[in-house]
C-alpha cells in the first residue's frame, strides 16, 4: 500500500498556501528570468529588503541580456541594499551563458538549468519547478525545518543522510503535482507558521500527524551544526568632504570583502582600528593625508559571524584630489556603489534618509 501521508500533507498544504500565501512580486509571473532573480536575491536576505530591489532590477534588467551587458558599477548600484554582492555577479555569469549557450533565453531543461553559472541546486529546483512544473524540489532552510520536524528527521539535516531524507520526502510531495506551488507552499509554511522558534503549530495545516509536535522535539527539530561564535570588531571610518556634496571613497580591491564597491576611508571593515589618530595613520600608509577630527556617529553591521561596530570621524578635506583608488561621489549618487556600511554611515549623520543602523 503507498503511503498515504504525501497525499494528506500535500493536499492540506495546497489548500492553505492557497488561502494564506503572501501577495509577494515575484509570485505573480511565470517568467523564469524574474523568478531567478528573485530567487537569488532571497537567499540570506529579508523579504521585506527584496520587494523593492526586486522591481527595480527587473526595471533595469528585464532579461537576461540586458544585465549580461552591464558593467561592475551598474550592477552593484542596482543590486544596492541587499548585500551579499558576489551573488549579483554570479547572476550576471549565469545570464551571461544564457545569451552564450542559449540564445538569451531561460532553458527549460533542468539540466541545462543546473549547468548554468551560479545556479545551484536549490535554485535549479526552485526556476524548474516554479516556471515550468518540472518536479524538481527546491530545499532551503525553511523546508529542512517544516519536513524534519513533521517526519522527525532525526539527522543532521546538513549531514549526507539527513540532506538525502529531506530530498526523499520532497519527492513524495511533489509526486502528488503542483510542483511549483508545493515548493513554495513548504517555503511559505517555514516562513509564516514552523518558525525556527516559537511555532505557531495552532496555525499549521499539517500538525495533526507532526512527529515534532507529537513528541514535544520541535525544539530539537531539525538538527543543525552548532553556531559559529560571533567576533565581534570595532573599526573607524572617515567622512571626508570634497567640494561641496561630495564624499571621498575608496574602491575596495578585487578579492577583498565588497570587491568593486565604493568604501569610506578605512581600514577595511573586518580590521580593528582604535579612534582618529590610528585612522589618520591607516591613510596616510595608503596615500591619503588628511586630518581626523571629532566623531560623528556609530553604527553596526554584520558580515557572517562578525559583528561589526563602525565609528565614523570627521576628516579635513585634502588639498589635492587623491588617485584612484580614491574617488569623490555623492552620498545619494545611484551610480555610485558605496558599501552597506558607508550608507548606514551617511544616514545616521543625515546625509541621506535610508538605511539607517539598528
Amino acid at each position: 500500500m503507498p503511503d498515504p501521508v504525501p497525499r494528506r500533507f500535500a493536499g492540506r498544504l495546497l489548500a492553505w498556501y492557497g488561502k494564506h500565501r503572501r501577495d509577494l512580486p515575484w509570485r505573480r509571473t511565470s517568467d523564469p528570468w524574474a523568478i531567478w532573480v528573485s530567487e537569488v536575491m532571497l537567499q540570506q536576505t529579508r523579504v521585506a529588503a527584496v520587494t523593492a530591489a526586486y522591481e527595480r532590477f527587473l526595471q533595469r534588467f528585464p532579461r537576461p541580456a540586458d544585465l549580461a551587458d552591464a558593467d561592475d558599477d551598474t550592477l552593484l548600484g542596482a543590486w544596492r541594499g541587499l548585500g551579499y554582492y558576489r551573488r549579483a555577479r554570479l547572476l550576471r555569469d549565469g545570464a551571461r551563458a544564457v545569451v552564450e549557450r542559449h540564445g538569451g533565453q531561460v532553458p527549460t531543461d533542468p539540466e541545462q538549468l543546473g549547468a548554468l553559472p551560479g545556479i545551484g541546486r536549490y535554485t535549479r529546483g526552485a526556476v524548474a519547478s516554479i516556471a515550468f512544473s518540472h518536479p524538481e524540489p527546491a530545499v532551503d532552510g525553511n523546508v529542512e525545518r517544516v519536513l524534519a520536524r513533521h517526519r522527525g528527521v532525526a539527522s543532521a539535516v546538513k549531514s549526507g543522510t539527513g540532506a538525502r531524507r529531506i530530498r526523499e520526502l520532497a519527492m513524495e510531495l511533489l509526486a502528488e503535482g503542483h510542483p511549483g506551488d508545493v515548493n513554495q507552499a513548504l517555503m511559505e509554511l517555514g516562513a509564516t507558521v514552523c518558525t525556527p522558534r516559537r511555532p505557531v503549530c495552532a496555525e499549521c495545516p499539517v500538525a495533526g500527524d507532526c512527529v515534532a509536535r507529537r513528541d514535544g522535539t520541535t525544539a530539537q527539530l531539525p538538527v543543525l551544526p552548532p553556531r559559529v561564535a560571533a567576533v565581534k570588531v570595532a573599526t573607524c571610518v572617515a567622512l571626508i568632504p570634497w567640494r561641496g556634496a561630495q564624499i571621498l571613497g575608496v574602491r575596495v580591491a578585487a578579492g577583498a570583502i565588497n570587491a568593486g564597491q565604493v568604501d569610506l576611508p578605512g581600514p577595511g571593515p573586518l580590521v580593528a582600528c582604535d579612534g582618529p589618530e590610528e585612522l589618520a595613520a591607516e591613510l596616510e600608509a595608503r596615500g591619503l593625508r588628511c586630518t581626523v577630527g571629532g566623531a560623528l556617529g556609530r553604527v553596526q553591521h554584520g558580515i557572517t559571524n562578525h559583528r561589526i561596530t563602525v565609528c565614523a570621524f570627521a576628516g579635513a578635506s585634502p588639498a589635492v584630489r587623491p588617485r584612484p583608488p580614491w574617488i569623490a561621489a555623492r552620498p545619494d549618487d545611484p551610480d555610485t556603489p558605496w558599501t552597506t556600511i558607508a550608507r548606514k554611515v551617511f544616514a545616521t549623520v543625515g546625509l541621506t534618509a535610508e538605511e539607517r543602523s539598528p
